[in-house]
């Protein structure tokens, strides 16, 4: 009789401790964003090495939109579709074009800038817009895996396109005139144009067929889809925007009306 009322003592304690485990809310992960920490005023780091700039603003301000903590990832650009499709990440955020071929891997939100791709072209090369680029003594310096790369070969399929995997040794391709044309956001297209200013022209007038920047996710993740575009809805409303471009982005606001350039975020 002992030995029954121990066993039944034993399983009674057991199942208690069980329930209670399973009674206890477990936190919830931090959501992982990748980018490539290697783009100011968007991506970068601070002078400690902790993710800074316009576009982690914005991922911590989405992170509160949620109620989740926020990890960034540090990535390579080429590295984060397959870093989201493996489930290292959760989300993208870096300076990352919609595009058709894109989105046949990965889904995104609406846009949450209007940036579009533009030009930086060798002082002494016959391309002046991008009517002139499908042909076949036009050579295209390109960083790999970037929308410049993508618009390139589905816009450009005549001319040569030099894929590069640091983006400084594409430009420097089109400065010492070994390339004519290095394409990528605006942004990059003045600093760049500004950095070897004796030898090439900068081309700010907008390639055709190239959308703004998005959050990219996994397929099928609606819920998250839905919460992620009207978190941007809010944002550009709420004052999140105007503190993201009065923290980062003041300086390159002025440089596009320089330009005479309108402000894309």
């Amino acid at each position: 009789m002992k030995k029954v009322l121990i066993a039944g003592l034993i399983l009674v304690l057991s199942m208690m401790v069980l329930t209670g485990c399973q009674g206890e809310v477990k936190a919830e992960e931090p959501l992982k964003i990748g980018m490539e920490l290697k783009y100011p005023p968007f991506e970068t780091k601070d002078a400690d090495g902790n993710p800074a700039g316009a576009s982690v603003m914005l991922a911590n301000a989405l992170g509160e939109y949620l109620g989740r903590d926020i990890e960034i990832i540090d990535t390579p650009y080429t590295s984060l579709i397959p870093a989201l499709e493996q489930g290292n990440i959760d989300l993208i955020i870096s300076s990352m074009t919609i595009t058709p071929s894109r989105e046949e891997v990965v889904d995104f939100s609406e846009p949450y800038t209007t940036s579009q791709l533009m030009m930086l072209v060798y002082k002494d090369s016959k391309v002046q817009s991008a009517a002139d680029l499908n042909d076949p003594d036009v050579i295209i310096a390109s960083k790999t895996g970037t929308i410049g790369a993508i618009w390139a070969e589905g816009n450009a399929p005549e001319a040569q396109i030099k894929n590069i995997d640091e983006e400084a040794s594409a430009v420097l391709e089109v400065a010492q005139g070994k390339a004519d044309v290095f394409i990528y956001d605006p942004l990059s297209i003045i600093r760049h144009h500004e950095n070897y200013a004796d030898t090439t022209r900068a081309v700010l007038e907008p390639l055709p067929n190239t959308k703004g920047w998005g959050i990219a996710m996994r397929k099928g993740e609606e819920a998250l889809k839905e919460q992620v575009n009207a978190f941007i809805e809010k944002a550009k409303t709420d004052g999140t925007y105007d503190n993201i471009r009065e923290t980062y982005l003041q300086d390159k606001i002025k440089e596009f009306e320089d330009y005479g350039l309108d402000f894309f975020f």
